[in-house]
């Protein structure tokens, strides 16, 4: 065999190698960039007073440079999965990936909304039921899941949809739902997060 030939099937193969190994690892990440840092959205705790759920500025995180970079990169990466790994109908990798991050994602974002109540002297809940837990982990989780739904749907009809047409939507959903929630997050979301529950008033 040919020298150039055999270092051309080497490449493709390394790439391909590649491109299954970062399709795990970059939704993943994303599941941690949610987790960790809440990507990049306020974080209301249920055990802080009034004044220290209104003191932060979300403007400091959202829109920056870096934001955007993660955002568009994560976006990208969610479908990486399409066509990584050969099939004949449905990409089970793809599915596999996608019902793997959300399953993750949803552990990650309980254990991680209980962090605040880890020490046995915590503060009490600010309000009954400790608003908003977990109602703010479903919004800002919202622009991933509904990606991952996409994912598996396109997934499922993988043999009807073109492998670049199921690469390139999810990180337009992802992106697109992201900058949407940017927009509404400080002027409407987070005034309704950091206030009480709409259906009862504050824990006596």
């Amino acid at each position: 065999m040919p020298v150039g030939r055999w270092l051309a099937r080497f490449l493709g193969r390394a790439a391909r190698d590649l491109l299954v190994v970062a399709s795990l690892v970059v939704p993943t990440c994303a599941v941690l960039w949610l987790w960790g840092h809440f990507a990049g959205f306020d974080y209301v705790m249920a055990i802080h007073p009034v004044p220290l759920r209104t003191s932060r500025d979300a403007s400091q995180s959202l829109w920056t440079p870096g934001w955007l970079w993660w955002t568009v990169f994560f976006g990208a990466g969610f479908g990486l999965s399409a066509g990584a790994v050969r099939h004949q109908g449905r990409d089970a990798w793809a599915i596999t990936v996608a019902c793997w991050s959300l399953l993750s994602g949803a552990a990650l974002m309980h254990f991680g909304e209980n962090l605040q109540f880890a020490l046995p002297d915590h503060a009490p809940c600010l309000y009954e039921g400790c608003w908003p837990l977990y109602w703010q982990a479903v919004v800002v989780s919202a622009p991933m899941a509904v990606t991952l739904v996409v994912v598996i749907v396109l997934g499922w009809w993988a043999g009807r949809v073109g492998v670049w047409v199921r690469r390139v939507v999810p990180g337009l959903v992802f992106v697109g739902l992201m900058f949407l929630l940017a927009l509404v997050w400080e002027p409407w979301v987070l005034p309704f997060l950091q206030g009480p529950p709409p259906w009862q008033g504050a824990a006596p």
